[in-house]
């Protein structure tokens, strides 16, 4: 296969990133990591149960706020997060670390009655050896945003985009930001600002944002294009027909991602497969769907076509699973660090 995209325009598309004011509106997130020393573990004698004694604990960005997160490391030139968080110790926290991300937060909403979403992430370790991931513990909302919040969280993205280069939509929670008044809203403001990139990453209702750009994964996109079928039965050519056919249909790109294998990238009427960069174990893929987002509506801001973004979004993705134990980011210099191994593989 041909490479897609030349070094030196790599090199273009990434210097262009710094000029660029993108904004990310979702599921904002923290992930925790409390790592347990299990050698320190006695039985419990009331629960005749082994604790978990937490020697250590370490936060990042997560969901949404990792994707904003990458657009930073990536040198986007201002990034803009709009959300709603709880007024707990978790919100805190997580804008502390949107603030060290050089992500402007005014776009953070509270909301009483909610709390801060987090994926708490038990490590358990012993002798050395590589921990070992626990049951999750996971901090969520199962009562709606307030019509109030809705309404302020659009008036402050309405507001912002005038001077935005681009948005990202970012709903990764059952009950999250991205609410049936709220995907309305900004549906609304697409067709109203259709010169920008709206890319869209929505893990349950891709199907209500199909005139915008949709980056599905595989088995997303086989449920939004195959809803009656088990998602494991969809063959892939029946994937990359029904991704022509939405590209036709709806005028806009969409790129299915395939984990390691790459992603189909479908476009002016065709669908090609770019294939993944083969990078050694230990990997851990947590994160890389943030980064392909964010590199590739970063990319498509710039000025790049979806050929080119989805390359280019393909080497964030390879870049950030290297990166074990933690929702990684990936920087420019390390993205053509890993462009010249892509190359490489492909000759």
């Amino acid at each position: 296969m041909t490479v897609p995209l030349s070094r030196a325009r790599l090199e273009q598309i990434l210097e262009a990133f710094k000029s660029l004011r993108i904004g990310v509106v979702g599921d904002f997130t923290l992930d925790g990591y409390w790592y347990a020393d299990m050698e320190q573990s006695k039985l419990s004698r009331e629960t005749a149960t082994f604790p978990r004694p937490i020697i250590r604990e370490t936060y990042s960005l997560g969901g949404a706020a990792n994707a904003a997160w990458n657009l930073a490391d990536l040198g986007v030139g201002a990034v803009r997060g709009f959300s709603v968080i709880g007024n707990d110790w978790r919100g805190k926290i997580l804008r502390d670390l949107s603030a060290d991300a050089n992500i402007q937060s005014e776009g953070l909403l509270n909301q009483l009655d909610r709390q801060t979403p987090f994926y708490g992430k038990v490590m358990l370790t012993a002798g050395g050896r590589r921990a070992q991931e626990d049951a999750r513990l996971d901090f969520i909302n199962t009562q709606p945003l307030s019509p109030e919040i809705e309404a302020a969280l659009l008036a402050a993205v309405e507001t912002a985009l005038a001077t935005l280069d681009g948005l990202m939509i970012a709903d990764y929670q059952p009950v999250g930001v991205i609410t049936a008044r709220v995907t309305q809203g900004l549906l609304k403001l697409a067709g109203a600002h259709d010169q920008k990139p709206f890319v869209v990453d929505s893990r349950e209702r891709a199907g209500e944002f199909r005139q915008l750009i949709l980056k599905p994964n595989d088995t997303e996109a086989a449920r939004l294009f195959f809803p009656e079928r088990n998602v494991a039965a969809v063959a892939l050519s029946e994937l990359r027909q029904a991704a022509i056919e939405h590209n036709r249909q709806t005028g806009q790109p969409i790129i299915v991602t395939r984990g390691e294998q790459g992603c189909l990238v479908a476009f002016a009427g065709e669908c090609v497969s770019l294939p993944g960069v083969q990078v050694p174990p230990p990997l851990d893929p947590v994160g890389a769907g943030d980064a392909f987002l964010a590199s590739f509506t970063a990319a498509l801001a710039s000025g790049a076509n979806p050929m080119e973004a989805a390359s280019l979004a393909n080497l964030s993705a390879a870049v950030t699973v290297t990166k074990v134990g933690v929702t990684g980011t990936a920087k420019p210099a390390e993205i053509l660090s890993m462009y010249d191994r892509w190359v490489s593989q492909i000759n």
